[in-house]
């Protein structure tokens, strides 16, 4: 059993997958990172840019920046909160909205033609597998907190040069 061979095609399979993700965000006009803030505010619509933070796991700095860029690319909207003008209140525009769906459906596609040729049955087992893996390796439970704040702040130091 050649288990670094398996672990390769593993990581070139989410490698691969992530250019192709990262490709469908830049032909949408965005940047890596912001499909998933855009998503976030699509689904907490006038939210503020900490609870943003708090929920990716990402310093408000970054969220600022990030919404700095989506704003001028005309996608976000901030308007000040009506009980405290300290904080801005976040949603999307039709903009917006308009390009997170297009992203979205490019990014359906690319999985639909990843998983291209295999059963539901085959797709069922995959996904056991990986889960497998995943929970054979968590052993520390990091699969809240400090895996997705690492991950995150590797996604924005990706995000900032790029």
């Amino acid at each position: 059993m050649d288990y670094r061979e398996m672990v390769h095609k593993l990581i070139s399979t989410s490698l691969i997958h992530r250019y192709h993700i990262t490709k469908s965000a830049q032909k949408a006009g965005l940047y890596y990172g912001q499909p998933m803030i855009l998503e976030y505010i699509k689904d907490n619509n006038f939210c503020t840019q900490k609870e943003l933070a708090d929920s990716l796991h990402i310093s408000p700095a970054s969220v600022a920046t990030s919404i700095k860029r989506l704003e001028k690319s005309g996608f976000v909207k901030r308007s000040a909160d009506k009980d405290d003008v300290r904080k801005n209140r976040l949603s999307l525009t039709d903009e917006g909205l308009k390009t997170l769906t297009a992203f979205r459906n490019i990014c359906d596609e690319t999985d639909k033609e990843m998983f291209r040729g295999f059963s539901e049955e085959e797709c069922r087992l995959l996904c056991n597998y990986l889960q497998r893996l995943y929970n054979n390796l968590d052993t520390e439970n990091l699969t809240n907190c400090q895996m997705k704040a690492e991950i995150e702040k590797n996604s924005k130091e990706e995000a900032e040069n790029g």
